[in-house]
């Protein structure tokens, strides 16, 4: 059984300014934290309900990605996470946003993204429509469209022009931007500065 208030007292001493400088530190301090697989989202969830409460909230969506990328955070104990602290909220702080842009799976076409074996667009967009439908419908509406002009801006090139985004994928996008917003399809255009078609 997790102590609650000594798990809370250790993150906040972790999450003061100058403890931790680099997020990448994050993965040696969780390995030694000794989590168990099935706890994880039990350490998650405080983790980021302290950060985004903290001094350092603008780091804490480096740090939930870091701790996936190492190998340290399964994928589902964050998306049990942050449903569980967002869960009919906004994200004003731009959080899921800039999580969901950090773990972005690489095409063999781009120079950036998150390259891991079995990661792919169809988990991405998985664990991306379980965080988002935790959102207010505005809110994800907006989380999405900000994640989507990170991607199309760190390319360099339009959505329907990059290989990863078949016309399959943008429309389930296009799906998901209308169900949130209750926009059709053909206002989409004018609501989100980003070429899905």
């Amino acid at each position: 059984e997790l102590d609650q208030e000594l798990l809370e007292n250790y993150l906040q001493r972790l999450l003061a300014p100058g403890v931790i400088t680099k997020n990448k530190d994050w993965i040696e301090v969780w390995a030694t934290m000794n989590i168990p697989v099935e706890k994880q989202d039990q350490v998650v969830a405080p983790l980021l309900e302290i950060g985004l409460g903290s001094e350092s909230a603008d780091t804490i969506a480096d740090v939930l990605a870091e701790l996936v990328k190492g190998h340290r955070c399964k994928i589902k104990a964050a998306e049990e996470a942050i449903t569980t602290i967002f869960e009919c909220g906004g994200d004003e702080q731009g959080f899921i946003s800039k999580f969901l842009y950090h773990i972005f799976p690489k095409s063999p076409t781009s120079e950036w993204g998150w390259s891991r074996v079995g990661w792919s667009w169809q988990q991405w967009w998985s664990t991306a429509e379980k965080v988002l439908k935790a959102l207010d419908p505005e809110s994800a509406f907006e989380c999405l469209r900000v994640v989507l002009t990170s991607i199309e801006s760190e390319s360099g090139v339009d959505l329907p022009h990059q290989p990863i985004w078949d016309p399959k994928r943008l429309g389930l996008v296009r799906a998901f931007l209308c169900t949130v917003s209750g926009l059709q399809e053909d206002e989409l255009c004018a609501a989100i500065d980003v070429n899905l078609e």
